[in-house]
């Protein structure tokens, strides 16, 4: 059995959506900034590399030189259950929401007097418990229940300042309750969803907010504004019906916690017999799989009681069968029935259905085929009784030959499975309750992720005994990760694939640290370590960036091996060389002047890139030679890069500076690389310069906060020709990593985490938070701020707005906190309304 290594090192790269509410608040008006006023912004930004460390980026700047208006907006505020501890039936859950009156001047509302609830549980009345004023301070009183009234007017209802009972000022907001009863039938895992409003399509995005209220006013389930009749002054006109507004929000709480069975399958290769080193499609690779059942629940997790694990209907074999199930890899198939070994209780099963067929549908048999495309190990908790919590089960194992690679191949053929476990939590079974999943290659139970959070499966929704979202099983590194150690240790989302590069003797396998059997988008020659260097804060797109000639700019670790497990390799030269080197559309050569050094066992040799020559160019050092690698031995090296002056971004450019490594045997005394020389692999060490693209846009939005009048443009003078006082400036920073996203297999790439983007209005050029005159130039628009993901922070006070710097937000901090993975982006977005 596996001993458990408990990773120090983990890492999160799936990310949970996080639609944040996008509520604009009006303010009363303030004196007009003088036309001509300059309202300049840049965002910067700062982010880590997987490594931890720290770098810089910058946006391009962008520079943008009152009739009574309608708003609300609900917005979910908090889910109180009345007894306190976990949500369980008969329960009462108080549902509070905030609906605010987001337009510029008094205003009634209509609330609907009964709420929607979904799911197990029920309410009859809507009630408002109290108010909150434009700062954020919260008055409560005494519950009044809300009534159908279609003039908004809400008998009961306490004066707030000098207004009429029921009439709410601008900025203002009330504090609505729905109290819910939990059914005592509710299932732990059940969602009770309570709506307030009805403006489609009810899921908490910008189109349920501050709305157009369709004409359809006489439904008692709308939040919508009523012009307050008793109006003095200029607000004094009706409002048309056309100009009033609607909005929506929806909360959820989850029934919980009962328990759940934590299972975590693990696996190792045991052993590799070549048995004729001089083929590649006979090697007998020995795998064995181990399966504990948790009795704690993961670190960081919430509301997890770790249970006990009971079985699964499995097609062909019965009911109440916990599944651990191993697709075949690719390439390979079963030796013998002989071969197969199962612990005490389990039975060893076979399935001959497509590997698209997911574990839990396909039709199992206890008779071994050579043509099974999975094998699997199944227990009859039925039985047997359920598996109970710190149980440990060994004693799986099962052999392949690598039979499926061709005669007379000499390629190097990587071979990837995973194994993975299927049951359900004692107590909470049957068809529609969640499956107990996992997958291998990491320490985390039941496929949670590194951070203790849910595993979220593809089509984002939970895992039931019949559901087409259980991964097929088949191993796919790319999307998976690497258990590089193979003990186990694999960090990343799910589980991480067993790797075993199947290579010829006298093959060297040259690659990312420690997987030097890496391979990249078409095969182990074009396997690759992306890395970065820092761009120094406030460099514009655009601009160069001038590296000095005695700073190391960007250093890689690889690693070389000898797959061979007889014969030793002898004389192994390491150089950068471009032979047979076509960069993609995503990366080129570096720049003419880039110094390559290669250190080993104290030595080290630099090489110039020479453009005119199109190669590198040996300077100083003593070239490194590896004497001997023996059997299976795998050694590591080091490659620095000095980038020359003048170097182009590569969130301008789009692109990569490629550097490729040679390891080979240096037949012919040249210390270059040539085709003849057949004991020779290379692997790319890509220099990015700046890899987290901030791109800077603004639209400009009407009096009426909502009506677009110019689209989002970085372009100045369109910008300029639309904005006023009175109208608002909605800012969206884009950030986008730009690396080559994940390919192939065990390649090194650039996650771009923990991102801080800054937003500061009086600061640098930025003009927007200036003060003109005793009066901010433009004021924050509460609850503006929209989100890919993450939080945002508001200084100097908090979320405010008000007519001077000390009253407003003067600087905003976003932090997505999640992985940017390549390829990956997000937006940040928040509103400035001229003054």
């Amino acid at each position: 059995m596996q001993v458990k290594n408990r990773a120090a090192y983990r890492r999160l790269l799936a990310a949970t959506l996080m639609v944040g509410s996008t509520l604009p608040l009006a303010l009363p008006l303030l004196a007009e900034t003088p036309v001509g006023t300059p309202i300049s912004n840049t965002a910067t930004a700062t982010y880590e590399d997987p490594n931890g460390t720290t770098f810089n980026a910058t946006s391009n700047t962008v520079t943008v030189t009152i009739a009574e208006v309608a708003g609300v907006f609900v917005t979910p505020l908090a889910t109180i259950d009345q007894n306190g501890g976990s949500v369980l039936p008969n329960d009462v859950i108080n549902y509070e929401f905030k609906v605010e009156n987001a337009g510029n001047d008094t205003t009634q509302l209509f609330i609907p007097p009964t709420p929607s609830v979904t799911g197990p549980g029920s309410a009859t009345q809507t009630f408002i418990t109290g108010y909150i004023d434009a700062n954020g301070n919260r008055t409560n009183f005494a519950p009044v229940a809300v009534t159908a009234n279609p003039t908004g007017s809400i008998a009961g209802l306490p004066a707030i300042g000098a207004n009429p009972a029921g009439v709410l000022p601008a900025g203002f907001s009330y504090v609505v309750s729905v109290p819910v009863t939990v059914s005592n039938l509710a299932a732990s895992g059940a969602n009770i969803v309570v709506r307030l409003g009805d403006t489609g399509p009810n899921d908490n995005t910008t189109a349920t907010q501050n709305q157009p209220d369709a004409p359809d006013n006489a439904l008692n389930t709308e939040v919508r504004t009523v012009d307050y009749a008793g109006e003095t002054g200029p607000a004094s006109a009706v409002l048309p019906a056309s100009a009033e507004r609607e909005a929506s929000a929806v909360q959820t709480v989850t029934v919980g916690s009962q328990a759940q069975a934590l299972a975590t399958i693990l696996k190792n290769r045991l052993a590799v017999n070549a048995q004729d080193p001089a083929k590649l499609e006979d090697d007998i690779i020995t795998y064995g799989l181990g399966l504990e059942v948790e009795s704690t629940a993961p670190a960081g997790s919430v509301g997890i009681t770790p249970g006990k694990l009971v079985g699964i209907t499995v097609n062909g074999v019965g009911a109440n069968r916990v599944l651990v199930s191993d697709a075949v890899p690719t390439s390979t198939a079963l030796t013998s029935a002989a071969d197969v070994k199962a612990p005490a209780n389990w039975t060893a099963v076979y399935t001959t259905d497509a590997l698209s067929v997911p574990a839990t549908q396909a039709n199992w048999s206890t008779t071994f085929s050579a043509a099974a495309t999975r094998i699997g190990f199944v227990y009859d908790t039925g039985v047997n009784g359920p598996i109970n919590e710190g149980t440990t089960v060994t004693g799986f194992e099962f052999k392949v030959i690598t039979s499926g690679i061709p005669v007379g191949s000499t390629t190097p053929v990587n071979i990837a499975n995973i194994a993975q476990v299927m049951g359900q939590t004692q107590g909470n079974t049957g068809p529609t309750a969640p499956l107990v999943y996992d997958e291998s290659g990491d320490q985390n139970p039941s496929n949670f992720n590194d951070n203790g959070s849910p595993f979220v499966p593809p089509g984002g929704t939970i895992l039931t005994p019949g559901s087409n979202n259980v991964p097929t099983g088949q191993a796919n590194p790319t999307n998976d990760g690497v258990d590089n150690n193979n003990d186990n240790s694999g960090v990343g989302p799910g589980g991480e694939d067993n790797v075993y590069t199947v290579a010829l003797p006298g093959t060297v396998l040259n690659g990312p640290a420690g997987v030097p059997g890496a391979v990249g988008p078409t095969n182990n020659n074009d396997d690759f370590t992306n890395r970065s260097t820092n761009v120094p804060a406030n460099i514009a797109p655009g601009q160069t960036v001038d590296f000095t000639a005695t700073t190391i700019d960007a250093t890689f670790q690889n690693s070389i091996s000898n797959p061979d497990t007889i014969n030793p390799l002898t004389n192994i030269l390491l150089v950068p060389d471009t032979l047979g080197f076509t960069p993609s559309s995503q990366e080129i050569l570096p720049p003419d002047g880039t110094k390559v050094t290669i250190t080993y066992g104290g030595q080290s040799a630099v090489y110039r890139y020479d453009a005119g020559v199109g190669n590198f160019v040996f300077e100083s050092g003593t070239a490194i030679l590896i004497p001997t690698l023996a059997p299976g031995q795998t050694i590591n090296y080091g490659v620095s890069v000095d980038l020359p002056g003048a170097t182009p971004q590569s969130t301008d450019t789009g692109v990569g500076y490629s550097i490729p490594i040679y390891a080979f045997k240096d037949v012919d005394g040249d210390s270059r690389p040539d085709p003849a020389e057949t004991t020779q692999n290379r692997t790319i060490d890509r220099v990015y310069v700046g890899y987290l693209k901030l791109r800077k846009q603004a639209q400009i939005l009407d009096t009426d906060g909502t009506t677009v009048l110019q689209a989002y443009t970085d372009n100045n003078a369109l910008l300029a020709s639309k904005a006023a006082p009175g109208r608002t400036i909605e800012y969206r920073i884009t950030y986008e990593n730009i690396s080559i996203a994940p390919v192939g297999t065990g390649n090194i790439i650039l996650d771009a985490q923990n991102i801080t983007i800054t937003e500061n209005g009086d600061n640098g050029t930025n003009t927007w938070a200036q003060e003109l005159n005793g009066e901010i130039i433009t004021s924050h628009v509460t609850g503006s701020v929209v989100v890919t993901y993450g939080t945002t922070t508001y200084n100097p006070s908090g979320e405010q707005t008000g007519t001077t710097k000390a009253a407003d937000v003067v600087e905003y901090v976003h932090r997505p906190g999640v992985v940017i993975q390549p390829g990956a982006s997000g937006s940040f977005t928040f509103k400035r309304k001229i003054n």
